[in-house]
């Protein structure tokens, strides 16, 4: 699809003569500079849920301010760029300021007043699928944090309550994080989310993040009792109708793998010739771990301190683990660790569900932008605007009905709220061929990378003509039917595009 085409023909349809259209010109400028914008993934949740120690853990180091108390001040805006930059967006109007990297830490505790927002750049590969952008928690008790997130996301500065969350204006996707240590309020999240909520926050962009995981160990596997909370979550609190998936995280545990050295990786080598029931017990007693000298324990009581505070007691423990199972140097150690936490899954999930859909996600936002507009300037038009107006939207909002990726949308849409009636394996398909696991043709078809012309060209007819039969077969009908339709039509897409390259190259 153009979008940059269809907004020119827009404007040029809106003209340049009458006052009154001039917002709606404006607008239309916007989307159409908004339209080539990396999509945005905004992380969405109360006080120290664990937002920023989950996006350290993403890009594998720290990239933004954490703590045990709410320091991340500001909307926080990471961008991928071939080095790391800062730049300051002020509340005022000023023009925005470039700034030291290293400056980061003073402004967010300092200038809090001035500052709208900022925009950080960073090489990380994790960025070059979308931008993520931490926010404040919505709850919090300092007021101008929760009303700069409520200014990102497009909502009134005086609209502080959860569902906030779910009119986000200027994010396409948004991840839900929730901290393991629920509480009552934070069990009703989920609960809330719900009627008109609906149209803002769906599986389609929507994936949930159950933090702080690792708090459960010693009496529990951290991993399996998170994944046991987050199940409840999603089936008994309703978060199946608003959530793709709720993954449990050690998120600490994936942050300090990423900024563990090789001093620290020394020193878990040392605790590593503890014995193991041993080794636990010191842990399990946590300060005391960390500040008292135990003459059984290789290392320095600082020294501890500094990977409990790393990687927790859950992560030392596990990583003396895996280096008595052999995985003895810092690449492997980091590598395993980051699979351990979920996060190299979650990471995956990101870039599969948000990244691979990212710009139709994107540009439906933007379409409901454009059509906000007109019931935004309806009442203030006269009729002869009106109709003039309405011309210059009509091809932006008909991208909906002739755009192809917009239908496979709708049907993911349709699946995630149980409408369609089709099998599992044929709903993985749904998945599958609408971009779940890789836009690539192979990926598409459920082919190995290194698929050959033939046997891509064999499986897009197999699947065309096994689409086509289901959606003539009498037992589907309504919303399924039209699913089937849809399924059809990518494959037939899949199969022209593929025939066309077997053409050319001939």
């Amino acid at each position: 699809m153009s979008w940059s085409r269809t907004l020119d023909r827009a404007l040029a349809l809106l003209g340049g003569s009458s006052p009154e259209l001039a917002p709606a010109r404006q607008v239309l400028r916007e989307l159409a500079a908004d339209g080539s914008a990396r999509l945005r993934v905004a992380l969405v949740g109360r006080v120290s849920a664990g937002k920023s120690t989950l996006v350290n853990a993403l890009l594998g180091g720290e990239r933004v301010m954490t703590g045990v108390t709410e320091v991340t001040y500001n909307v926080n805006w990471l961008r991928h760029g071939p080095v790391r930059t800062l730049v300051v967006h002020y509340r005022d109007g000023r023009p925005p300021e470039r700034r030291d990297i290293a400056e980061l830490p003073g402004l967010t505790r300092d200038q809090l007043g001035a500052i709208d927002h900022l925009v950080v750049t960073d090489p990380n590969p994790c960025l070059r699928s979308f931008d993520i952008v931490d926010t404040p928690g919505l709850d919090s008790h300092l007021g101008g944090d929760s009303r700069n997130t409520l200014r990102f996301l497009g909502r009134p500065e005086d609209d502080l309550g959860d569902r906030s969350v779910l009119h986000a204006g200027r994010a396409d996707a948004m991840v839900l994080v929730m901290t393991r240590a629920l509480s009552a309020g934070e069990e009703g999240l989920l609960a809330g989310l719900r009627g008109e909520a609906l149209t803002a926050l769906s599986p389609v962009t929507a994936v949930g993040a159950l933090t702080k995981v690792e708090g459960y160990w010693p009496r529990h596997d951290p991993m399996a009792e998170g994944r046991r909370i987050a199940d409840r979550l999603m089936t008994a609190a309703g978060g199946a109708r608003l959530l793709f998936d709720l993954r449990p995280l050690c998120s600490l545990v994936a942050a300090g793998a990423g900024t563990l050295t090789e001093a620290g990786l020394a020193d878990l080598a040392l605790l590593a010739t503890v014995d193991p029931a041993l080794l636990e017990r010191r842990i399990a007693l946590g300060p005391y771990f960390a500040t008292r000298e135990y003459a059984d324990l290789p290392v320095p009581a600082a020294r501890r301190r500094e990977l409990m505070s790393g990687l927790s007691g859950y992560g030392v423990a596990l990583a003396c683990s895996l280096i008595r199972e052999g995985c003895a140097d810092l690449p492997g150690l980091r590598a395993e660790l980051l699979s351990r936490s979920g996060v190299a899954d979650f990471r995956r999930l990101l870039t599969g569900h948000f990244g691979n859909r990212a710009e139709v996600i994107r540009q439906q936002r933007l379409i409901g932008q454009a059509r906000g507009l007109r019931a935004e300037l309806a009442a203030r038009l006269r009729p002869r605007e009106l109709s003039v107006l309405d011309a210059a939207l009509a091809p932006v909002l008909d991208l909906e009905l002739t755009e192809h990726a917009f239908r496979e949308l709708a049907v993911l849409r349709e699946h995630y709220e149980g409408r369609l009636e089709l099998t599992g394996p044929q709903l993985e398909e749904v998945l599958r061929v609408t971009g779940e696991h890789g836009r690539a043709v192979p990926e598409r078809l459920g082919l190995t990378a290194g698929a050959g012309r033939d046997q891509i060209l064999a499986r897009a007819r197999e699947r065309v003509a096994y689409w086509a039969g289901a959606e003539a077969a009498g037992s589907h009908a309504g919303t399924t039917r039209v699913a089937c339709q849809v399924i059809r039509r990518s494959y037939e897409r899949i199969l022209t595009q593929s025939e066309a390259a077997v053409a050319g190259s001939g």
